[in-house]
């Protein structure tokens, strides 16, 4: 007698979404999303809910004009659902690698498999051009440390705050071989 293995429920299918060029304009939505992705630790900090807003303002163009710095060619992206923003990418091909700069989605639309779907593609582009993928993940983000973990990352560095992970890029392979 032989048995079939038990049926796997087969994830949902991620949202149909797309990118747009980040605009000026998205900087109070990037604001609002930046604050989201900060974690539930902020509102625990014994400080003047103003003095908290104000020290989040400050990180925030502080991560955005070092990442203008270090990126100055960067590809700055929303991700949007029916034309609203939901998420932000930023990206940047360098010579030796792709860099995922930044990745975040609103918590509404976390876990619905928008951001694996992006991997993915990240991943299709730098194995185009023969490159890895590099990415920094706070040390206090096991979610999305996990994703990464699903799909084929591994930890190449840490400090003590972030882990960098590199996806590595399948060897090219040649015509004619077998």
């Amino acid at each position: 007698m032989t048995t079939s293995p038990p049926e796997r429920e087969e994830p949902a299918a991620s949202p149909r979404f797309a990118l747009r060029p980040e605009v000026e304009a998205d900087a109070p939505f990037r604001l609002a999303l930046f604050r989201a992705s900060r974690g539930p630790g902020w509102e625990q900090i014994p400080l003047p809910p103003d003095m908290l807003t104000r020290i989040m303002d400050q990180q925030f163009h502080a991560q955005t004009q070092g990442h203008r710095t270090a990126y100055p060619d960067a590809r700055l992206q929303i991700v949007t659902i029916d034309a609203l923003p939901v998420g932000r990418l930023a990206t940047y091909q360098g010579t030796h690698a792709l860099h995922l700069i930044d990745i975040a989605m609103i918590p509404e639309r976390r876990g619905q498999g928008i951001g694996g779907t992006i991997l993915r593609t990240l991943k299709d582009q730098a194995a185009a051009a023969g490159t890895p993928v590099i990415l920094q993940v706070a040390r206090d983000n096991p979610a999305a440390q996990r994703l990464y973990h699903r799909q084929g990352f591994v930890m190449t560095a840490a400090n003590d705050t972030h882990l960098t992970l590199r996806w590595p890029a399948p060897p090219p392979t040649s015509a004619g071989t077998a």
